[in-house]
């Protein structure tokens, strides 16, 4: 049996891509700062907020002791605020660079030594992370740095025979995205902006995510694999 970590495990994508790899016969690990209710899956879940350091290092000593190898990590620990520049404080930006940027540094450093040969690593991006816009600015900046973690990164660990590669996706039902719920003509706007009319379900990611781990994070890393449905296009 595999062992996967996910972050962000909890919620959204995080919580798809926990349950498909669970029912792919993988032992998983969950870090998340929120609650949820998985006692209908065999996964292991710990309360761990993925910007501390300290937190995420007190979890990989935990499950180091339960085994002896992390066969996959998943990066899906994530926040946003949407807002123009005018509104900009370090305080705020700050949060969401430690968790999206940090969390993700974090996650990999601490279990880093429980990977091996053959071992991968997969971090959620965006197209935002290489396409500009506004009123997201710390956001994107936050995903842009990882797709460069990603790519140095590559560098590094293929020394181990360690491969990283990230996913970067467009529009998704999540709850980042839940002013769809109250107004449709949002969501409408935003799958307007893609070329196949595409708005993604955090269980089609997932199912993404479980193919790139399966079937091609052996052959590439510091990989981008762009599932967007041609967004980043125009």
């Amino acid at each position: 049996m595999k062992n996967i970590i996910v972050t962000g495990g909890a919620n959204g994508i995080g919580f798809e891509c926990a349950k498909i790899f669970s029912e792919k016969n993988y032992r998983v690990f969950v870090l998340d700062k929120d609650i949820n209710n998985m006692s209908n899956y065999k996964i292991t879940y710990f309360k761990c907020d993925v910007s501390k350091e300290k937190e995420v290092l007190k979890v990989a000593k935990i499950i180091s002791k339960e085994v002896e190898k992390i066969d996959v990590i998943i990066n899906c620990a994530g926040i946003q605020i949407e807002e123009s520049f005018e509104q900009y404080s370090q305080e705020k930006w700050q949060e969401i660079m430690n968790t999206n940027y940090f969390g993700t540094c974090n996650t990999i450093h601490s279990f880093l030594n429980n990977m091996d040969s053959g071992s991968t690593i997969l971090n959620l991006i965006s197209v935002h992370s290489f396409k500009p816009r506004t009123n997201k600015y710390v956001y994107d900046s936050s995903k842009s740095a990882l797709e460069m973690l990603t790519k140095e990164l590559g560098i590094e660990l293929a020394t181990e025979n360690i491969t990283i590669n990230a996913l970067s996706f467009g529009a998704v039902e999540t709850k980042m995205n839940k002013v769809w719920e109250s107004d449709i003509s949002k969501k409408e706007e935003a799958r307007k902006k893609v070329p196949l009319k595409i708005i993604f379900t955090p269980n089609q990611i997932a199912t993404f995510i479980y193919n790139i781990v399966e079937n091609f994070s052996q052959y590439t890393t510091g990989s981008i694999f762009i599932v967007d449905g041609g967004r980043s296009l125009i």
